[in-house]
Formats: C-alpha cells, sequence, structure tokens
C-alpha cells in the first residue's frame, strides 16, 4: 500500500518576512528531498514555484504489512525531522 502526504508552502510564513529578507539558498530544499530519499521515501516537488521554492512537495513511501495504519504519520514525524534539522519546518504545513 503506498501512503503519501503532501505538505503545502506556507506562504503567509514568507509574506511576513517579506520578500527582501527571505534569502533561502536553494540547496535546502534539494537537501530535504535527498535526505528523505536516502530513508526510503519517493518525494515529488511541484513544477510550480514561489520566491523560487516548490509550492508543495508530496512524500510517497510503499508500505506492507497489518500495521499499514500506523505508519500514516510517520511520514509527517520523518518530514518534520528532516526539515527541523535543515531549518526550514515553518515553511511547509
Amino acid at each position: 500500500m503506498r501512503l503519501h502526504h503532501q505538505f503545502d508552502l506556507n506562504t503567509r510564513i514568507l509574506n511576513s518576512f517579506g520578500k527582501d529578507k527571505i534569502a533561502l539558498p536553494p540547496y535546502l530544499i534539494e537537501d530535504l528531498i535527498t535526505k528523505l530519499s536516502k530513508e526510503g521515501y519517493t518525494v515529488l516537488k511541484s513544477s510550480a514555484y514561489f520566491m523560487g521554492i516548490p509550492q508543495s512537495i508530496i512524500v510517497v513511501k510503499e508500505f506492507t504489512g497489518p500495521f499499514v495504519s500506523q505508519f500514516a504519520s510517520k511520514i509527517r514525524n520523518d518530514f518534520d525531522s528532516v526539515s527541523r534539522k535543515l531549518g526550514i519546518r515553518e515553511l511547509f504545513e
């Protein structure tokens, strides 16, 4: 069974800082995708961008066995953990 979770860009956080104060290095999003991929996730980013940041990221994981329902929150937890370490947790909801 494939489980997925979509994380949408939190534009309110970007608008509150202002365009001139947001200087997000482009490699941070790539680091996020790379680290999640190493944990066994398939990561899809939106082709639509806002200020150089994808408007959404979809994280997909293939699970098998009787405990599939328990892994639904694991995707969210892993995304939160990796994005928090990169300092970009507040960018995605």
